[in-house]
């Protein structure tokens, strides 16, 4: 017996379903499917091959697309192209309200979280964090602590970025201690042998190297997974925060008692200050702003970019390998003015390296012991633009070139090389995004930046300068520091390289220069922009 729904005409029969499917964004797809199932008629009726405009209006009251249509365009939104996305996310979180982790899905899977987060700007977390994509995450890193070797790198890079996006601190602070370092100990490794950067003539284990730019293709881009080092070392940090510093039960309890004592160096009150400064999340920013901050947090959050837009930088990183020539010009890897202002965070000391058979680690990377310690870092940075007709610094200087001339930005934007007889034209940058001449600064030719150890923090950590530079083609950034007194001489030269996740932290590894061929300190750092 036949239906009546059939004798409805089509474009009416569509907006009932329509309506009775998705009144909120986060109402599931079941009364559709219920609807299918009545009559073969109305499933050749409202099929998704049939009636992808349907599919498609129903995508766009669910899921965000700012963030979509700013960086694939408008001319990718087809209907058959949101009706499949609406099917395939749809999969992913039935799959997830079921605790469901298939490995013949799981890299689509993982995938498909991925690109969501990256494109949310709140509805995309909502659908996620309503199916419980925190608790599944724990349930896909167990199965991976268990069978590494059988998931594979690719896998690996995201289900530890993806893990990094969706915990909050109060998931991780749940996690039992065994699980929190059964997950440190296998991700450990990558912090320190994973390629930190794309490098044509980089030399990576023959079992990483396919995974340095793993090819899929999403919306006609070509895609690459995202880093698996700096993954790993946000992870890292966010899990070894749970444990707070151990403060020496020697030390003067505030900097007044020091002072007047004549003690330099850290104070109590000075590691607690920085116990207090943890690693930011993107999963605690979406639940606080769920839940309602104050109005002042509220006030500041709409000033802020969308959250879709604070993704932008890692999105267009995945997109880009050094060799993708034809891409380079489209992205925009880092946005100046990102590095500006005062940073805090932490390093690590990485143990000397040992030998260890291929065999201690699934992907035939050498083994780690622990890290050796945990200390605080501050910086407070500045940047200087350089915009055509004039000449960047040179990337590697020649003979003779004046290294001081970076270190000479601070108030001026001239300065020249002594030796060369060049000068070099650098604007300091302003918070308005303008440059001094009027200049847009996403046109900047070059980022130089300088900085030291704000005055606040000197006396309980030392004091340093910094100088370096962002490349713009993947948005790696250099810095290094130097000690600023004489008495600090024994600290040497220390090189940071790294990258932004997420605008909101700076995370990569550090190495000790020294004069001769000897091995130097090495490890990894995470700090998080505390003020403009």
């Amino acid at each position: 017996m036949s239906s009546r729904l059939e004798t409805i005409p089509l474009d009416v029969l569509s907006h009932i379903v329509f309506f009775t499917v998705e009144p909120t964004p986060l109402t599931r797809l079941d009364p559709l499917r219920q609807l299918l199932l009545c009559s073969r008629t109305l499933y050749g009726l409202l099929s998704i091959r049939s009636r992808p405009e349907l599919y498609a209006r129903i995508f766009r009251v669910s899921f965000d697309l700012q963030g979509y249509r700013r960086r694939i365009g408008q001319h990718a939104m087809t209907s058959s192209r949101l009706a499949a996305e609406l099917q395939s996310r749809r999969h992913v979180l039935r799959r997830i309200r079921l605790h469901q982790v298939i490995e013949e899905y799981l890299l689509a899977d993982l995938w498909v979280i991925y690109l969501m987060l990256l494109e949310t700007d709140a509805l995309d977390e909502m659908h996620l964090h309503d199916a419980g994509v925190s608790k599944w995450m724990t349930d896909v890193l167990e199965r991976y602590c268990q069978a590494a070797d059988v998931f594979g790198d690719q896998v690996a890079a995201l289900a530890i970025t993806v893990a990094s996006m969706v915990w909050s601190h109060i998931d991780i602070s749940g996690f039992p201690a065994e699980d929190r370092n059964r997950i440190l100990s296998v991700i450990q490794p990558f912090t320190t042998h994973a390629p930190l950067y794309l490098d044509e003539n980089a030399v990576v284990s023959p079992n990483l190297s396919h995974g340095a730019c793993i090819r899929t293709i999403h919306d006609g881009m070509t895609l690459s997974v995202p880093n698996l080092s700096l993954s790993s070392i946000f992870l890292t940090f966010t899990l070894k925060e749970v444990m707070p510093l151990q403060i020496p039960p020697h030390l003067p309890e505030t900097r007044a008692e020091a002072d007047a004592a004549g003690n330099n160096g850290p104070t109590k009150e000075d590691f607690l200050a920085v116990t207090a400064t943890r690693t930011r999340l993107v999963a605690d920013s979406f639940h606080h702003n769920q839940h309602g901050g104050s109005d002042t947090d509220l006030s500041r959050e709409r000033r802020r970019p969308s959250r879709s837009a604070m993704h932008d930088e890692d999105f267009y990183r995945i997109t880009h390998c050094l060799d993708f020539g034809a891409h380079s010009q489209e992205l925009e890897a880092y946005l100046p003015g990102l590095l500006t202002g005062v940073w805090e965070g932490s390093y690590m000391v990485a143990p000397p390296p040992m030998p260890c058979s291929p065999a201690a680690h699934p992907f035939g990377i050498e083994g780690d012991r622990g890290f050796l310690c945990r200390r605080p870092i501050q910086f407070q940075l500045e940047e200087h633009l350089t915009f055509t007709p004039w000449l960047p610094l040179p990337i590697d200087p020649p003979e003779g070139f004046d290294r001081d001339v970076p270190r000479n930005f601070s108030s001026t934007v001239e300065s020249s090389d002594g030796s060369s007889g060049k000068a070099y034209h650098y604007e300091p940058f302003q918070l308005s995004g303008v440059s001094k001449s009027g200049r847009n600064v996403r046109h900047a030719l070059d980022v130089v930046i300088t900085g030291e150890t704000p005055r606040r923090f000197q006396s309980a950590w030392g004091a340093f300068k910094f100088t370096g530079r962002v490349r713009l083609s993947d948005g790696l950034i250099t810095l290094t520091r130097e000690p600023q007194n004489d008495g600090d001489n024994g600290s040497g030269t220390w090189v940071f390289q790294g990258y932004l996740r997420s605008r909101r932290t700076f995370v990569g590894r550090w190495n000790t220069l020294r004069a001769t061929n000897e091995p130097g300190m090495g490890g990894i750092f995470s700090v998080c922009k505390t003020s403009e």
